[in-house]
Parts: C-alpha cells; structure tokens; sequence
C-alpha cells in the first residue's frame, strides 16, 4: 500500500477484511456442492463446526450449541488474524487495540444478550444484586466492574501478547540484516521468533474462544446448574453406596 494512502487508510483494518474475505471464500467453496457425504473442504468444515457445538455444550451447558456459530467464527477469525503477519507483506492485526476491543465488544455484548435471553431480564439484573439480597449496594458496583473488566481482559491480553511477539520478530529480523551486512553470512535469527509466533497465534486464538465460552456459561446461570447436577449426582452416589451393605 503506498505511504501516502495510510492517512486514510488503516492498514490493520485493510488486512483483516483481506481474511474476512477468505473466510467468506472458503465458506462458500466448503458449501456449494453439499453431499451426504462429505469430502475434502466440506469434510474439513464439518468436522470444525462439530467440534465448536460439541466443545459449547460440554462447557457453556445445555443449549450451548446455539453459541458455536458465534464462537466458532471468533476462534478460527482470531486464528487467521494471528498468523497473518508471517506472510510476507503483511502485519498482524490484532497487534493494534483498534482490532482486539472490537472484538471483545462483540463478545461482550453476546454475553449480555445470552444472559438476558436465558433468565429474562429480571433475573439477569437478580445477577448483579447477588445474594443475600441486601448486600446489594457492594454487589452490584463488584458486578457491574466484573462485567466491564471482561472485555477489557479479553483485548488487552490479546494485544499485548501479538504486540509484543510481532515486535520482537521485527526487531530480531532487523538483528539479522545486520549480522548479514557485517559478516556477509545470511543468520535467520528470526526463525526462533517465526516458530514461537506460529505457536502464540493459535494459543491465544484459542484463549480467546475459551474465555468467550467461559463468560457466556457465567451470564446464562449454566455454570450454576452444572454444579447443583454435579453435586445432586455426588449425593445420590453416597446414598447409593451407604445402601449397599443393606441390600447384602
């Protein structure tokens, strides 16, 4: 993009619609002939979106799987935008806050509308007041700050870890032009960097997704019901066992 263009143009949005892009592209390649049995792109697809519904509903609870096209669509997005600065004549998106806090936004306001959708409105607000009811006047500002502290962890984390890992591959490329140009021997000092971006770009993909997963799980009262089923389901297997030597 030449230089005079960056006073209009973001070159970090400019890079992430480039992904959109291929997304939108391999989407369609991956659905225009569907076939009862699937091969090749289709089969790859399939077996992703099986694995985002069947990961929502071991962690979000039941009815989880209504939120795997969101997350599923957040993780391998993030994922894209991670690596696409070891392309050649790319940067790296979400290594600016102007990409990771639209981001957390849309999580964030996901989560208030699942948590809305889930308990209706009056039982999410009974979220904030917490119990004992009375202590309402502590719990809701504790609350309140819990909720906005979601999406600024959510992008901040996610900035400072491709921040900090794309600067030190420039900076560590950089040390290599000039080992080069002092010793004329070509030294990749950058491959470790290379190979350390290749595994935080998923790692913080995937954290990203899980941590979605984890606040939508919160706001719709899942996690709570999981433990009460887990707790019922303890019980009833002490009963079970105590019962035993009488049966014998």
């Amino acid at each position: 993009m030449p230089e005079s263009w960056h006073h209009w143009v973001d070159v970090y949005v400019v890079n992430s619609w480039m992904v959109i892009v291929l997304l939108v592209v391999l989407a369609w390649l991956g659905t225009r002939r569907l076939q009862l049995r699937p091969r090749g792109l289709q089969n790859l697809w399939e077996m992703y979106y099986g694995w985002v519904r069947e990961f929502c509903r071991e962690e979000i609870g039941p009815g989880g799987e209504k939120h795997a096209p969101l997350l599923g669509t957040i993780f391998v997005y993030v994922l894209l935008l991670n690596l696409l600065g070891l392309v050649p004549g790319f940067i790296t998106p979400t290594m600016t806050l102007n990409m990771t806090v639209p981001l957390a936004l849309v999580v964030f306001v996901w989560v208030q509308w699942s948590g809305v959708a889930a308990l209706g409105l009056g039982g999410y607000l009974m979220h904030f007041v917490g119990d004992p009811w009375w202590l309402f006047p502590i719990n809701v500002p504790v609350h309140v700050v819990g909720e906005i502290a979601k999406p600024l962890s959510l992008s901040v984390r996610l900035f400072g870890n491709m921040f900090g890992e794309e600067t030190s591959l420039v900076q560590m490329a950089a040390l290599g032009a000039a080992v080069f140009a002092a010793t004329h021997i070509p030294v990749p000092v950058q491959f470790i960097n290379v190979a350390l971006h290749m595994l935080i770009g998923p790692i913080q993909a995937f954290i990203f997704f899980i941590l979605a997963a984890a606040y939508i799980s919160m706001a719709t009262g899942h996690d709570e019901h999981l433990h009460e089923e887990e707790a019922a389901h303890h019980a009833g297997d002490e009963k079970h066992v105590e019962a035993l030597p009488e049966a014998s």
